[in-house]
């Protein structure tokens, strides 16, 4: 039988314990669902969505791939992404259609955002959590759209969206991770792949899988995981025996 005292040292760690792995498997939910809007927008479209095209993130063009809002109708890809109109469409209430009667236009509550999760402990809930690896050679095709026959590595061990501790890339700026100029090691700040989870910043993989990227993966391996086209033989089974990835 367990002591008083003794339950007084266990329950707050089982306690904590559990707040950790719901805030995990929330963020596994988070990435789950920018998953599955990049795979319907390339169902769709036939194509990955361009992370900047005409300075636009590729956030906003899966918005309708991710939660049924008015925000992406109000969106003005003619303005600048924080032009007045477009900066404010996750904070304003929308007129929604006509409905029973014809002359009341009712104001429709905007359904929350998409990709700031709270997985920032940010008290601004307008940056994202998760950003697209761009580059020549990575996931984001800078200014351009990707085509699934130009992703000649393994999409088992290829990183399409990685998360991030940033707290300065608004959900509808046309910024992510950039592998010319980002850390590859992990939770090095903001330019890197990282997060306050304590096994490790969830990656989404080019076959849509959710991974827990263990903080001690060597640079090396980390920069074979995010090109597209580098040749390199990587296992994600072997990295998941080695214990390089986590199952979320």
């Amino acid at each position: 039988m367990i002591g008083i005292a003794t339950s007084a040292i266990l329950l707050p760690l089982l306690f904590n314990h559990a707040s950790i792995r719901k805030a995990e498997m929330n963020c596994t939910n988070n990435m789950r669902s920018v998953g599955l809007a990049i795979m319907n927008y390339h169902a769709a479209f036939k194509r990955y969505p361009s992370p900047d095209f005409g300075g636009h993130s590729w956030r906003i063009r899966c918005l309708p791939f991710v939660m049924a809002s008015p925000m992406y109708s109000e969106y003005r890809f003619d303005e600048r992404w924080d032009s007045p109109n477009n900066i404010t469409i996750d904070t304003r209430p929308f007129q929604s259609k006509k409905i029973v009667d014809e002359n009341a236009d009712v104001p429709m509550e905007v359904l929350g955002v998409p990709y700031p999760y709270p997985c920032t402990h940010s008290d601004d809930a307008h940056f994202a959590s998760y950003l697209m690896l761009v580059g020549d050679n990575a996931f984001g095709k800078p200014n351009g759209w990707r085509s699934d026959s130009e992703v000649l590595d393994d999409p088992k061990s290829t990183i399409a969206v990685a998360e991030t501790i940033a707290t300065t890339n608004h959900w509808l700026s046309p910024r992510d991770l950039d592998v010319a100029t980002m850390s590859f090691t992990v939770n090095d700040g903001p330019n890197s792949i990282s997060s306050r989870h304590p096994r490790g910043p969830a990656v989404l993989f080019c076959d849509w899988a959710i991974y827990r990227l263990n903080p001690a993966i060597d640079e090396d391996t980390l920069k074979a995981m995010v090109t597209i086209d580098g040749g390199e033989e990587l296992s994600r089974e072997l990295l998941v025996e080695r214990g390089m990835l986590l199952a979320p």
